[in-house]
């Protein structure tokens, strides 16, 4: 019967997303799961900017507050309806832990997973159809929606096991339903961990977040070098033949501190990304993170991902994306053109074919001259996130003194913005390139100094080192600091070219570490690090890694990472009475710097936790910017010998 009223509420609805599917998804993220934004409002502006795909989630928790008993949200529905109602594909996330199963924790027993099967079977039954593209979970290795209660980072291992048991029952349900795994969001290593383990056979396609705006190198041609690496290591363990794949999160924030990107920046490396990405015919979609401001607060990164404001103000990049997303979504690739600083991409859209030029250059502009066999229908131009103009066919190259038109030639020249050309392009070739400077980084720009608080010096390896004292003790209960035998701690370092060595020497009159998960070790006794090294365009970003001493053993955890992921640091702990050793082997390409050299610098800050067996009373600092708020702005600097 229920099956039945289902249908019947819904059947009208299944004929408004009669549309052709597209191609490709030009997506971005909503959250209405999390009572954020006016669903039909912010869909208004969604279907405005011919953006064919929402992604949104409904949780586990959500769908069974009573152990056995399922029931679908009222919100899920709505925002399936409204979505209908203006062609919008929704991709839903199904995910996160239900407090009945292991209390909460991943799905990986036997009881946990067909808790799992069972909510997931009831929403996609329930979807009716109306959704074609479900992703299993949403960054297992990230532990994202897990990391309050405690459960940090999932395993590769335990997510494909889950997936062998769900994918077969739901594509069952739902035949016509593309299911989704992956959603990884720490990187190759983890992601191969998972094509090791089978998981391309437990899925239609896989997802991946590849967010760069807070690594050392934040444009889309890196993102788009990666992407084609990663498609290889696809094929690698796919015998040879691709996987659809959907980046199902990529975005740059416009938050004030060191990662954020300006409006502009932002709606330049969105242009450029989403045209990329249709040159990879492996990749099915993108869904920009996220449509909607989180909020207000313009120093945090959280806040400022959206295309539009939290009142619905758009922004650049809005404009950017409206630009392109019908044509990309319907539009399907047609070859392209590779220049020096540039490439020519074609495309067959549904009103006639379009071009779109990208400007690689820094600090040249490019102007293309077009030649047309048939000059009789005019060209039209319009630079990404602005209004098209229409120009008549006719050059003539006055600054170098030519003094005649020729009336089968236009000169476009393109910015750091991608420029888009449509009209009667048959007849239409290009005969010529020409490169004007225009240094974009000689523009004076806004620097704000502030001095850090204290100095410290690592000496080359070999040289003696000498410690340099942690100071700054933070009460977080009741009970006071005790002094130099209660806590305290130096650090000394030294460095060579691919390393910075840091020992850390600390006397605690108790040793308690309750936690069993590093991820949460900062409850109990242990150190965190955090490093920042400075880009040569004048960006950055952060390192953070934490230690402790979990059942003897020691054991590090990389929490964040300006560099490159694959060069692990090292770690040792020892024990000895009241005092506790750590001593740290950290790659200059982990933190973002290609080596260390004498004469350089990184800003950086280290604690140190305090529990005498009361829960977390304090901790010893060395730096701020890393306890309580995360702000390198804050951090202490440390100079190469």
């Amino acid at each position: 019967m229920k099956k039945h009223l289902l249908a019947a509420i819904f059947a009208p609805l299944l004929g408004i997303c009669g549309g052709a599917e597209p191609d490709f998804h030009a997506g971005v993220c909503t959250h209405f799961a999390q009572n954020k934004g006016d669903a039909a409002a912010n869909l208004d502006l969604v279907a405005q900017a011919g953006i064919t795909s929402i992604r949104d989630e409904v949780s586990w928790a959500m769908t069974e507050r009573k152990k056995g008993e399922l029931k679908v949200p009222g919100f899920f529905a709505d925002y399936l309806e409204e979505a209908a109602r203006r062609d919008i594909r929704p991709l839903v996330i199904l995910n996160y832990g239900n407090r009945f199963y292991d209390k909460g924790n991943y799905p990986v027993t036997p009881e946990s997973i067909e808790g799992y099967k069972r909510y997931c079977g009831e929403i996609v039954r329930f979807s009716g159809g109306r959704v074609r593209l479900f992703q299993l979970w949403n960054e297992w290795d990230g532990g994202c929606g897990m990391s309050s209660l405690g459960f940090g980072r999932g395993k590769a291992a335990g997510y494909v096991k889950m997936l062998k048991e769900v994918y077969p029952q739901l594509k069952k349900i739902a035949p016509e339903a593309t299911f989704i795994a992956g959603s990884v969001c720490t990187g190759e290593t983890f992601f191969e961990e998972l094509l090791k383990l089978g998981m391309l056979d437990f899925c239609d396609a896989v997802s991946f977040h590849a967010y760069n705006y807070n690594t050392g190198d934040s444009t889309a041609e890196a993102w788009f070098a990666r992407m084609q690496k990663l498609g290889a290591l696809i094929r690698r363990y796919n015998r040879g033949a691709d996987k659809p794949l959907y980046i199902t999160e990529i975005g740059w924030p416009n938050h004030t501190t060191e990662t954020g990107s300006t409006e502009w920046e932002s709606a330049v490396k969105l242009a450029r990304l989403y045209l990329y990405a249709r040159q990879l015919p492996f990749i099915k979609g993108v869904w920009y993170y996220d449509f909607q401001d989180d909020g207000w607060k313009h120093g945090h990164h959280e806040n400022n991902f959206g295309l539009v404001r939290p009142d619905l103000t758009p922004k650049t990049s809005y404009f950017a994306l409206k630009s392109l997303a019908r044509r990309l979504s319907f539009g399907k690739p047609a070859g392209s053109e590779e220049f020096d600083g540039g490439s020519l991409f074609r495309f067959e859209g549904e009103e006639g074919p379009f071009w779109a030029v990208v400007n690689r250059s820094e600090d040249h502009d490019l102007q293309l001259v077009f030649e047309s066999g048939d000059p009789s229908l005019p060209l039209t131009v319009e630079v990404v996130g602005s209004a098209p103009v229409t120009r008549p066919w006719g050059y003539r190259d006055w600054p170098n003194r030519e003094r005649n038109v020729n009336p089968n030639r236009i000169a476009v020249t393109v910015g750091e913005m991608p420029v888009l050309l449509s009209g009667n392009l048959d007849r239409v070739r290009i005969v010529a390139i020409r490169k004007h400077p225009f240094p974009r980084s000689s523009r004076p720009g806004k620097i704000r100094l502030q001095l850090p608080r204290s100095c410290a010096e690592a000496v080359p390896q070999g040289e003696k080192t000498v410690p340099t004292a942690f100071r700054d003790y933070r009460k977080l209960a009741g009970t006071e600091h005790g002094g130099a035998a209660d806590l305290a701690a130096t650090f000394e370092s030294s460095y060579d070219r691919e390393n910075l060595r840091l020992t850390v020497t600390v006397t605690d009159d108790v040793f308690h570490q309750p936690e069993s998960n590093i991820a949460n070790a900062w409850r109990g006794d242990g150190i965190q690090l955090a490093f920042r090294t400075f880009r040569k365009n004048g960006g950055s970003s952060r390192t953070e890694l934490d230690a402790a001493l979990i059942g003897g053993k020691a054991v590090l955890f990389l929490r964040e990472a300006q560099g490159d992921r694959s060069k692990t640091p090292e770690c040792a702990i020892e024990r000895q009475g009241n005092r506790t050793v750590y001593r740290f082997r950290i790659p200059a390409r982990l933190l973002g710097a290609e080596a260390f050299e004498p004469g350089g610098m990184l800003t950086c800050a280290f604690l140190v936790n305090d529990n005498d067996g009361a829960g977390r009373k304090g901790f010893l600092a060395w730096g701020d910017g890393i306890g309580i708020t995360k702000n390198p702005d804050r951090y202490n600097l440390l100079i190469f010998k």
